[in-house]
């Protein structure tokens, strides 16, 4: 059930993978049809090959029914996934982990756009995730990390300034101990606040580097929840007055 007010946004499906996959199952479907319609000696064969474009058929039918059916919208106070199977709803008050990655493709080193993927848990269990498909994803993707900024960042700036350990997956803040940042093979990068030269999102990694530290490796944003309320955070902690 929507509780929301006015929406701000809807992002439905690209119409052209709709009409694409439809056409593509209307084809083996008429391909079928001429199987069955064959005589004669080429009768038996014709059946194998209407039951083959069939299988093809019915698989690709039900993706151009899915994709029609998939739909978000933003609220002010969470947003909406619609798919063929019903609709979910997330609070961003009640958003506790938004996962996301953005991937540049391309086709013979030629930049044919990126692949957003989005998954988010919020604090009562639910469970949302979707990726491509859906019209002006890039769009989609600026106001989702917009909207949830602010429910994310009061929460884990109020975790932080009590003391306790914040969880980011691979990075870990705590307000005495600095930022712990895990490694390949078990190992733990230990910086203490006063260390920390700078930090940055780049790449689709999550970088941070310690005085004198020229290079360095960074988790995956995929991996990292609530990269930009954490990269948010840091900003508070390094340019508020008490920092300077």
């Amino acid at each position: 059930m929507n509780v929301f007010g006015p929406p701000l946004a809807t992002y439905g499906p690209r119409k052209l993978d709709i009409v694409v996959f439809a056409l593509l199952a209307a084809g083996a479907f008429w391909l079928a049809w001429l199987a069955l319609q064959q005589q004669g000696p080429d009768k038996e064969a014709g059946r194998y090959e209407a039951v083959f474009c069939i299988v093809v058929g019915v698989p690709v039918a039900a993706l151009a029914l899915w994709n029609a059916r998939r739909r978000v919208v933003l609220y002010p106070e969470g947003f909406t996934y619609s798919t063929l199977l019903g609709k979910k709803q997330i609070r961003w008050d009640s958003l506790d982990r938004f996962y996301y990655q953005a991937t540049k493709q391309s086709i013979n080193f030629i930049p044919v756009g990126t692949y957003y993927w989005f998954r988010f848990i919020g604090s009562e269990g639910q469970r949302i995730r979707f990726g491509g498909g859906l019209t002006k994803t890039a769009d989609l993707a600026s106001r989702l990390i917009e909207l949830a900024q602010g429910p994310l960042l009061k929460r884990i700036a109020s975790q932080f300034d009590s003391g306790a350990d914040v969880d980011f997956g691979p990075i870990r803040i705590n307000r005495q101990g600095g930022i712990s940042v895990r490694k390949s093979f078990g190992r733990v990068k230990q910086i203490p606040w006063t260390e920390v030269h700078s930090y940055a999102i780049q790449r689709g990694h999550f970088y941070i580097w310690r005085v004198g530290e020229k290079r360095t490796t960074g988790p995956a944003i995929a991996k990292v929840p609530n990269a930009f309320a954490l990269h948010a955070l840091l900003d508070i902690i390094f340019k508020s007055p008490e920092s300077a």
